[in-house]
């Protein structure tokens, strides 16, 4: 009898420990909508393990991304856990569209482990403020992408020698990338020298040209007084421009339009020398059944020319502040960010968030180009955290394709970029920028 009671005493106890203890139930359902790319297929992947809830990840088409996502907030519904741009941040924090994670990552997440470059940019709102909505999913940024074999080529470096008098090595200066890009045009070696997503879509051809002019020392506009003209469309501006024109005209026929797959497969192909990209596609350069130079390929940090600079990438993942399980969504970031599962990330072509995964040799050998991703990452420049984002970056895309496409004139397209674009931080801040 005596043991029957105490066996019913450690159920009771059993019971009530469970209960303090958060738990989900396994038909928990938990959703993440990201954009599609080759992270979002990993990612998608490994929920299928998580033992706490179903997940599931939806990977949009990149157009779609931002407007699903707010459109969404709108009605008050959507994605558990949405990954947003960093320059969408500012826009869902004013929205009050997402949870302030700042405690909750204090207290579960091992905050002095991250890359303090990535956890500010894709999740401090504003800037410097300490207050944080989003963890780094995916840390990101651009290489630059090359035919290794013609650059180890002796006839090559002859024939290079001979029309520049210069060796031809992995170009430290966008200068040196343009001369290069121009020889192999021009000779019979290869088809093309150069080749980015120039296209208007989503933010291509915007972060594909803004480390050049960052680079030559120009800048968007003046984050401190809000101001675009005269910032942007100034000498150093047209400069920019006519070097991407340049750049463009060494590229394949419609270059121009060229979006992400277009620009991995002109390299995968072999009529292209060069070619600058987000590392976060890196796994497309390394099956040589499905890229057909992919042991022929060389990766290198994108050059700087005046300054040093090259566009950040790379997102975070935030809890929705409409979700019905942001408790489960929280848990499932800290499972997420654990050390197994970020191991798995890096093995699988992902970039970590914390220092100690990208210093590690799980990162450091899983990809050929993974050892210069870390250097790369101490150029990273953002731009545009603030709600008026998506405008600017609509007016910015339109014209600058025109421009870099031959079919406007540098000086003219920065006119109109910078005049419309101060339009819009006018109209919304009448009397000037916040805390001015």
């Amino acid at each position: 009898m005596l043991q029957s009671r105490l066996m019913i005493v450690v159920l009771v106890v059993a019971v009530l420990a469970m209960s303090l203890v958060p738990t989900f139930a396994q038909d928990t359902n938990l959703s993440i909508v990201w954009f599609a790319w080759p992270p979002c297929d990993l990612l998608n992947s490994i929920v299928q393990d998580y033992p706490d809830a179903n997940v599931t990840v939806s990977c949009v088409p990149l157009d779609q991304w931002h407007d699903q996502i707010f459109a969404d907030f709108a009605a008050q519904g959507g994605a558990d856990l949405p990954i947003l741009d960093s320059q969408f941040m500012g826009e869902a924090v004013v929205g009050n569209h997402i949870l302030n994670l700042t405690e909750w990552m204090q207290e579960n997440l091992p905050v002095d482990d991250y890359n303090q470059a990535a956890l500010s940019f894709y999740g401090e709102v504003p800037l410097g403020s300490g207050q944080f909505y989003a963890v780094p999913v995916i840390t990101d940024t651009r290489m630059l992408v090359y035919r290794r074999d013609l650059f180890e080529d002796a006839d090559v470096q002859a024939a290079y020698n001979e029309a520049t008098g210069d060796e031809l090595r992995v170009p430290e200066t966008w200068s040196e990338l343009l001369q290069i890009a121009q020889f192999f045009k021009e000779t019979d070696f290869i088809d093309n020298g150069y080749a980015s997503h120039w296209v208007n879509s989503g933010d291509l051809v915007q972060t594909a040209w803004n480390h050049i002019l960052w680079s030559f020392g120009g800048e968007l506009w003046d984050p401190e007084t809000y101001q675009v003209e005269g910032v942007l469309n100034n000498e150093i501006g047209i400069q920019a421009v006519e070097f991407g024109q340049r750049l463009v005209e060494t590229g394949p026929v419609g270059v121009a339009g060229f979006a992400f797959d277009e620009t991995v497969g002109t390299i995968c192909n072999g009529s292209t020398a060069m070619i600058e990209i987000w590392y976060g596609f890196g796994n497309a350069f390394t099956d040589s059944a499905t890229c057909g130079t992919a042991d022929s390929l060389g990766f290198a940090v994108v050059p700087g020319e005046v300054e040093h600079y090259i566009s950040l990438g790379g997102q975070g993942i935030s809890v929705s502040a409409y979700s019905d399980n942001q408790e489960a969504a929280l848990a499932f970031i800290e499972w997420l960010q654990s050390d197994e599962i970020q191991t798995r990330w890096v093995e699988g072509g992902g970039f970590p968030g914390r220092n100690s995964v990208l210093e590690s040799d799980a990162f450091l050998n899983a990809a050929p180009y993974n050892p210069t991703f870390a250097e790369a990452f101490t150029f990273v420049k953002d731009f545009w955290n603030i709600p008026e984002y998506n405008q600017l970056l609509g007016i910015q895309g339109e014209y600058l394709n025109l421009a870099l496409s031959g079919q406007m004139d540098a000086q003219e397209a920065l006119d109109l970029i910078a005049e419309e674009q101060q339009e819009v931080l006018d109209r919304a801040y009448p009397d000037g920028p916040p805390g001015s």
